[in-house]
């Protein structure tokens, strides 16, 4: 709930602000556009187990096959940090009196085909959007673990991976005038289809800490704007 509030309250205000202007008008179809967002994103379950807030970048390409249906295809950009309080504390759960300075930046660059169904009032398009396709992702490991005061550097790791995922969320559109551009906003919940777990720290015991299932919220926000 806490993440909805801020595109809830963004929506509100763009459509008050152009709730004026009379010349807004629904997409034609057959028509294509292009939109750029951008915005926070909030790691879910398993994943926020470890990692930060992190960013994300979107741009698709929409087609509109109807007035209220839209296809289009999206690339994207994702990248969260880890935290090393949260890394540090299941190590103490594993028996380790270690202390982590670990850095992990993770990456991921979707590539997916959706579709967005949306309803037409006069100043507020409403959508709800469904994504299918590969994200990309990168691992990079490197740093140190410090056990009574005794620095123990770890050996530095690239991990490259692809895997299926998909996307599902719901956004508005503002129209500004009728020349084409919309604010767009929307909040997209992500999930991978086959997760696999990647290993940052090996314990002692011969245990793994690592990211396992990729679950996250980004809330996005920018311009669209459909060619006439």
């Amino acid at each position: 709930m806490k993440i909805l509030l801020p595109l809830l309250l963004l929506t509100g205000l763009a459509t008050s602000a152009h709730g004026q202007d009379e010349g807004d008008v629904p997409q034609k179809q057959g028509r294509i556009g292009i939109s750029v967002k951008a915005g926070p994103a909030f790691p879910l379950v398993d994943f926020s187990d470890l990692f930060t807030t992190g960013f994300t970048g979107f741009v698709d390409v929409p087609y509109n096959l109807t007035e209220d249906l839209q296809v289009y295809l999206g690339l994207g950009f994702s990248h969260f940090t880890l935290d090393n309080a949260k890394l540090t504390s299941q190590l103490r759960e594993q028996g380790e009196k270690a202390t982590a300075n670990i850095d992990a930046p993770y990456q991921m660059i979707p590539l997916v085909l959706g579709f967005n169904y949306s309803y037409r009032y006069p100043h507020f398009w409403p959508y709800f959007t469904l994504s299918l396709g590969m994200y990309f992702q990168k691992l990079e490991t490197s740093g140190s673990l410090t056990t009574a005061g005794v620095t123990t550097p770890v050996v530095s790791n690239t991990q490259t991976w692809s895997q299926d995922a998909f996307a599902v969320g719901i956004g508005s559109l503002i129209p500004l005038g009728n020349e084409g551009w919309a604010i767009d906003v929307n909040a997209k919940y992500n999930t991978v289809v086959d997760y696999k777990g990647r290993v940052l720290v090996t314990t002692t015991g011969g245990g793994n800490i690592g990211s396992r299932a990729i679950r996250y919220v980004n809330l996005l926000g920018g311009l669209s704007y459909t060619f006439r």
